[in-house]
């Protein structure tokens, strides 16, 4: 195992992307003028992304370093699914006490609804509670578990990957998932914007269209010493495709290049025990 991987910022990152993403939502939520500037000054697509590649990196070492592939299971679960638990089940009971509805009316059957659904990741059949934000340009209760079940999903699919890659070649298949997952999202993403139907969008945002930052993050894992040897011409590239790409979007170069970046504050950058 490369050195950096046993020491990396990791955990800081995970939570300056979380944080993005809450204070971003505040104003996306919320609409009140005073917020505008984080909405302008950060961004939370950015911030998933950069989740999505870091859990690339992470969870294929875990996958590899696991003795089988009920051991990975068991990490993957203990790693998410209790404090996943408890969010949802915490919002689902005291969110009852800001409800404009009775309690009866309350814990009714939307409410058994909302917990079965969101406590199987699939928050988007049931998003809301009675009477909860009712008021609100947003009524979703936790939009942003979405993310929770592409991260699932992805769980679900790396012993398949790491398989084929043992079997296969690692290059030829990591590069064939991204060339197919970045078609898979420009042609939804087309669809989207000539029929002007945002079912199109929604199906581009789902596991597919994102395994692209997945396997970024895998490529920096599998090869690390690489980009370390190498490291400023993979920086300088990554930094103008992320320049660029704010101007001309470039969706099939912007996940490696948000990649390299995410790697080398992860990496090069280690800030200790500050960093847990």
């Amino acid at each position: 195992m490369h050195p950096r991987l046993k020491t990396n910022n990791f955990d800081l990152l995970r939570f300056l992307f979380a944080g993005t993403v809450v204070l971003v939502h505040a104003y996306v939520l919320s609409g009140h003028p005073d917020l505008r500037l984080l909405s302008a000054a950060l961004s939370s697509e950015v911030a998933v992304r950069g989740f999505f590649v870091v859990s690339g990196i992470l969870v294929f070492m875990s996958c590899e370093n696991s003795r089988s592939l009920r051991s990975y299971a068991e990490k993957r679960l203990r790693r998410i699914y209790p404090a996943y638990f408890v969010a949802v089940m915490l919002g689902a009971v005291l969110l009852a006490t800001v409800s404009t509805v009775a309690p009866r009316e309350y814990f009714s059957l939307e409410w058994v609804k909302y917990v079965l659904a969101n406590l199987v990741f699939m928050n988007f059949l049931h998003p809301t509670l009675p009477g909860v934000f009712a008021d609100n340009i947003f009524r979703e209760v936790n939009g942003a578990l979405w993310t929770l079940k592409i991260e699932v999903m992805f769980y679900a699919v790396i012993p398949l990957i790491v398989f084929a890659c043992r079997r296969f070649g690692r290059l030829w298949i990591l590069a064939g998932i991204y060339a197919a997952s970045a078609v898979y999202a420009a042609v939804l993403t087309g669809l989207a914007e000539s029929t002007g139907s945002q079912f199109y969008f929604i199906l581009a945002r789902q596991l597919p269209g994102q395994l692209t930052y997945f396997v970024a993050g895998a490529l920096i894992y599998y090869y690390l010493d690489v980009f370390e040897k190498h490291l400023l011409k993979f920086l300088v590239p990554a930094v103008c495709v992320l320049i660029v790409h704010k101007i001309y979007p470039l969706p099939a170069l912007e996940p490696l290049a948000l990649a390299a970046i995410v790697a080398f504050f992860g990496f090069f950058l280690y800030a200790g025990n500050f960093g847990k």
